[in-house]
């Protein structure tokens, strides 16, 4: 990643807070009204921990302004991400449903399953919006009906493309302000989605922020090791060759050095529509496709493999001040699929067929008192022979979850046919050390019947194959720490 401090955007980051909290209008004057409809700002911030942020509590500075969105916002407490992955999280992110029905469960499935398929995208193109996406490299089959998604692509100030990578979250602010300055049709309200992937494994924020958390550090560095030959990043992420806790801690500060970077292009790009103008008939959604574990339930600096709550938990703000009240916590379960329905209830625009998200906006009216319907999540992809709890291949061998506000059931499939289920109180044990199975029969029950009911919905259950890696892709994937002590 590169120095975001060269990024040219210190100066609109730098008076963001002050902008926001005093609603001043911007140096560059308000810009030409949208006619009825406000601008979607979707912000997805790959593997981003929500108790890694200020706004949900976390004492290290690493979040300022996220943090400074979510006191012009609603910040969802406890929002979960229908899948542990990347692949299955965006599209459900996208499509406001789960992987069983958009039907895209694994890396190097064709993402033909996608095509057709209603997405937030579509639903606000038909209503004259123009659309962006900078993904930085990522594709998972949403660009069918975006008017621009090439992760290459990079307007230069006369607004011809340019096929320039994104190498860093600082470039992917960049070119989203290039396509907000250039668009030819300012009349008309935008979707742009950015997707910043700084706290993704490998560790390695650009300086200032490598070692902004932990300085003193002079140890070894193993945590961001590449697999290779003699080295199996699997043994480390399930705990087969064991850190030290110091490097453990050291790691965690890297990480958050990136959660750090990441939030800094965020402020980048909300200083900039501030000072366009346009942050004021905006809705910002920020959110994540998964979290990450550090070292929970001896599962280091990966995601994906189970559903605990440092994977399956992640953070969700929406800010849009001319509808929803400033500084709301919503203390119960929300879900990712909840945001397509949500966005399309605040602009005021038709709902596509077959959601199985609902609008949060009637959880963000004070006094609000209720729950809303559990939350489901599954596993993805086994990359890793090392992975001592993964027993069935295939669709049929993912771990599936379904949650409430206080409980939480876990389906472990066996190849003996009877799964292994967990059951936990997140009230009385967050960290999901005790398996509370038989303790609260009723609600054991509901979860149980609601998770069987997905799990019979879901026409892949019993595959047990799984595509292989098309060679371009298994390189990518294994640049990115998985696959790495996968063998034959």
């Amino acid at each position: 990643m590169g120095d975001v401090r060269a990024s040219g955007m210190l100066r609109p980051a730098s008076a963001l807070i002050l902008l926001l909290l005093a609603g001043c209008p911007g140096a560059g004057g308000p810009a030409p009204a949208s006619p009825g409809r406000p601008n979607v700002l979707l912000i997805t911030v790959d593997t981003l921990r929500p108790d890694h942020l200020g706004c949900y509590g976390y004492g290290r500075p690493t979040s300022r302004f996220i943090d400074t969105l979510a006191r012009r916002g609603v910040v969802f407490r406890q929002a979960i991400t229908a899948a542990g992955r990347t692949v299955q999280s965006f599209p459900s992110i996208l499509t406001g449903v789960y992987p069983m029905v958009h039907g895209l469960r694994y890396e190097g499935q064709s993402h033909e399953v996608l095509k057709g398929r209603p997405t937030l995208t579509g639903a606000l193109k038909q209503q004259g919006y123009e659309s962006f996406a900078v993904t930085q490299g990522l594709n998972v089959g949403l660009h069918y009906d975006f008017d621009l998604y090439d992760p290459d692509i990079y307007l230069d100030p006369e607004g011809k493309r340019v096929y320039l990578p994104s190498r860093s979250d600082a470039d992917a602010t960049r070119k989203a302000v290039q396509w907000l300055r250039n668009r030819k049709r300012k009349e008309a309200p935008f979707f742009l989605w950015l997707r910043y992937n700084a706290p993704h494994w490998p560790y390695e924020a650009p300086a200032p922020y490598t070692e902004m958390f932990d300085p003193d550090y002079k140890g070894p560095h193993h945590f961001n090791d590449e697999a290779r030959p003699g080295v199996e990043r699997g043994d480390i992420i399930f705990g087969r060759t064991r850190l030290p806790e110091r490097e453990v801690e050291h790691a965690v500060a890297h990480y958050d050095g990136e959660v750090a970077c990441a939030d800094r292009a965020v402020g980048d790009l909300l200083g900039v529509l501030q000072g366009m103008g346009l942050l004021e008939r905006t809705v910002v959604v920020l959110t994540a496709d998964h979290g990450e574990s550090l070292g929970e339930h001896d599962y280091f600096f990966e995601h994906g493999a189970y559903l605990y709550e440092p994977t399956v938990r992640v953070p969700l703000i929406i800010s849009y001040p001319p509808t929803l009240p400033a500084g709301i916590v919503v203390p119960g379960v929300a879900r990712t699929i909840d945001i397509v329905p949500t966005v399309l209830d605040i602009a005021g625009v038709p709902l596509p067929p077959g959601l199985q998200g609902e609008s949060l906006v009637p959880r963000t009216r004070r006094g609000w008192q209720g729950s809303g319907p559990p939350a489901y999540s599954e596993s993805g992809r086994n990359f890793y022979k090392e992975n001592p709890r993964q027993y069935v291949d295939g669709v049929a061998g993912k771990w599936r979850m379904v949650r409430g506000d206080r409980f939480k059931l876990i389906l472990i499939p066996k190849a003996s046919g009877d799964p292994d289920w967990e059951f936990y109180d997140l009230e009385s044990d967050p960290g999901e050390k005790s398996n509370a199975l038989g303790r609260f029969p009723e609600e054991e029950a509901l979860l149980r019947r609601a998770l069987l009911d997905l799990l019979a919905a879901d026409p892949g259950r019993d595959d047990r194959a799984e595509p292989e890696l098309p060679p371009g892709l298994e390189e990518e994937m294994r640049s990115l720490g998985y696959v790495g002590g996968r063998k034959p």
